[in-house]
């Protein structure tokens, strides 16, 4: 995925955080009253972005995983990772 890609996704984070959080850091939703219309608009719309921006993020993620493993870079860094920790238990000189 491009930079452009996870810059989408994390803005669309930003934004569902942001409309959750707007109407108690704006002030248009008062303290003790029940939520307005508009309040209750924002944090479930708020609440669908945040959720959809989460869930973006761990697929950028498992994308970026999916690449490695394709590439055969994650799979070889683990081998060789394993193979000289084995080396390092055997106590062959130099490692």
């Amino acid at each position: 995925m491009t930079r452009v890609g996870v810059a989408g996704v994390l803005a669309v984070f930003a934004a569902g955080g942001w409309l959750v959080a707007a109407p108690f850091a704006l002030g248009y939703q008062a303290a003790g009253t029940g939520w307005t219309g508009a309040t209750k608009t924002d944090v479930i719309t708020g609440g669908v972005l945040a959720a959809a921006g989460f869930i973006g993020i761990f697929a950028v993620i498992a994308g970026q995983v999916g690449e490695l493993y394709r590439a055969g870079r994650l799979y070889a860094d683990a081998r060789s990772a394993a193979s000289l920790a084995g080396t390092a238990d055997r106590g062959i000189p130099g490692s």
